[in-house]
């Protein structure tokens, strides 16, 4: 099973923001390494945890593309495997909370009734 942790303007995905603001604060995250235009993933030592940048609709689907990078975004999604147990969780967790408050957007958790 897998975790998801997203980063959101509101619950309409109504705000948006230049893919280069994520890139430059994602680049710098210490848990993370970059693998394509929209997608990071956790350095050696952290467990399984996936993080997707994207221009999502009202409803909140998106798809992403290797080789692709939105204009804008809207939504960032972190995904974590719970085989790793709560370590990755509360990391991606951490993480989701710093980029909101970098964005000033909110974090929906729906395991942690957020």
């Amino acid at each position: 099973m897998y975790t998801y942790v997203t980063v959101r303007s509101d619950c309409r995905y109504g705000e948006s923001v230049p893919a280069r603001v994520l890139v430059e604060y994602l680049d710098s995250a210490p848990e993370l390494r970059r693998i394509d235009l929209a997608f990071y993933e956790a350095v050696d030592g952290v467990g399984w945890l996936h993080v997707v940048m994207a221009d999502c609709d009202s409803d909140g689907n998106y798809a992403a593309h290797k080789g692709r990078m939105p204009q804008r975004v809207n939504v960032v999604e972190l995904v974590c495997s719970d085989a790793d147990g709560p370590r990755t969780r509360e990391i991606a967790r951490e993480l989701a909370a710093r980029i909101a408050d970098v964005l000033g957007w909110e974090v929906a958790d729906p395991e942690a009734d957020e």
